[in-house]
């Protein structure tokens, strides 16, 4: 059987390490970034997605006293999707790479955050849920 909490938690590894690859290449002055950058949106898009339309509604049904860390990492989906649409936008524009670099900035810091926040979350998970509620999560989360 698949675990919905690995697959999330792999997610972020390789997300992780596409920002560790686009933070050498933004501290280098050289290479081209919109491709990275877009790269990136599309991963973290499709991860947000899957947190929100799968684990968080499963969360707040199964652990509801964890509602509220819930909401606080939407919120920080926002920030981070929307400093990584205005870092495409100035990439695919031309935009000035310091622009770009003090963006980054923001998004690492608002990324680590998160990440740290789901790291706590998917620990928490993983030691509450049974064997049938991973499956239905499982469920929630493979189509998307």
């Amino acid at each position: 059987m698949r675990d919905p909490l690995r697959e999330l938690g792999h997610d972020h590894a390789d997300i992780n390490r596409r920002v560790l690859e686009l933070a050498a290449l933004i501290r280098s002055q050289d290479g081209e970034l919109a491709r990275p950058l877009r790269e990136l949106r599309e991963q973290l898009f499709l991860h947000f997605a899957r947190e929100e339309e799968g684990l968080f509604p499963f969360v707040r049904e199964t652990v509801p006293e964890r509602a509220e860390h819930v909401q606080l990492m939407e919120t920080a989906h926002d920030t981070i999707c929307g400093a990584v649409a205005r870092m495409v936008h100035l990439a695919t524009a031309g935009g000035d790479r310091a622009a770009i670099a003090q963006l980054f900035q923001r998004f690492e810091s608002a990324y680590g955050d998160h990440a740290t926040a789901e790291a706590a979350l998917l620990a928490g998970l993983e030691q509450r849920l049974d064997a049938a509620q991973r499956a239905r999560l499982a469920d929630l989360v493979a189509g998307l």
